[in-house]
């Protein structure tokens, strides 16, 4: 059924073009086309600006860095203080089984390093992916 289908269709088309004229472009085509091509050569693309520049970049990650540091430096207390006053939630039953917990130096250090280098990873991957995008 499907071959009849495309043997009318075939039949169809092959007297359609047999009938109608040939169609030639006019004289100036392709100066014109050539026009419209160099015109939208030419005209200026929106230019890629980041919502955050390098310097802010730099302040953030210069702020969790003093955050880090700050906390590793005045790291003796060893309670969580209460600073809640509800009187109908108890947050010590909450916090009561983070007052024990300890890091071991290897642990900080894996971590620093992990988070380290997904910084780094992170400004070489926007780097790589602004220059794919600025071509």
């Amino acid at each position: 059924m499907k071959n009849k289908i495309d043997e009318n269709i075939e039949k169809l088309v092959d007297k359609m073009m047999a009938e109608g004229p040939i169609e030639s472009p006019s004289i100036d085509f392709t100066a014109s086309v050539m026009s419209t091509i160099a015109a939208a050569a030419t005209s200026k693309s929106p230019v890629y600006k980041p919502v955050i520049s390098k310097r802010g970049w730099f302040i953030i990650l210069g702020a969790i860095g003093a955050l880090f540091v700050f906390l590793i430096l005045n790291s003796q207390t060893t309670a969580v203080p209460n600073y809640f006053n509800y009187p109908a939630i108890d947050f010590d039953k909450f916090l009561k089984p983070f007052t024990d917990l300890q890091i071991s130096p290897l642990t900080a250090t894996v971590l620093l390093a992990a988070t380290v280098m997904l910084l780094i990873q992170i400004f070489f991957l926007k780097n790589i992916l602004n220059k794919r995008f600025e071509k």
